[in-house]
């Protein structure tokens, strides 16, 4: 299970940082966004990239090289997708992008989401219970 917790956790990585160069090539530019998307989105840049990435990067490779450490980056790692899900969520919510009317333009968006339901959870309670 280690091997593909690790494979789930690199997949993150690189999900995340190609979401990143994607937004910041067309979505950043994209005049159909609304500029409170844009403000709200380039918010989660630094988070994502410079907590998110580099403790799923760190967390994979102890799991491939079967090092302790790699319980508190899971599990770090984990419990920061889920705040920064929370928190999209709720942006999300109060934007109405979920509705039905506008579920089609934000199906990254949710997708993302889902993702985020079901990794970030995984990712915390899988180091959680290899303590």
């Amino acid at each position: 299970m280690d091997i593909i917790i690790a494979i789930l956790q690199m997949l993150s990585v690189i999900g995340m940082v190609s979401f990143w160069i994607y937004f910041l090539i067309v979505e950043n530019k994209d005049p159909e966004k609304t500029e409170v998307y844009l403000v709200f989105e380039r918010s989660f840049i630094l988070s994502d990239l410079g907590w998110v990435v580099p403790c799923l990067f760190i967390s994979a490779l102890g799991l491939f090289t079967n090092q302790e450490y790699w319980v508190f980056f899971s599990i770090a790692g984990g419990s920061a997708i889920l705040i920064l899900l929370l928190l999209d969520f709720s942006f999300n919510i109060q934007q109405k992008n979920y509705s039905k009317e506008r579920r089609k333009e934000n199906m990254l968006e949710i997708i993302l989401n889902i993702l985020c339901v079901i990794l970030g959870p995984l990712f915390m309670l899988y180091g959680f219970f290899n303590m």
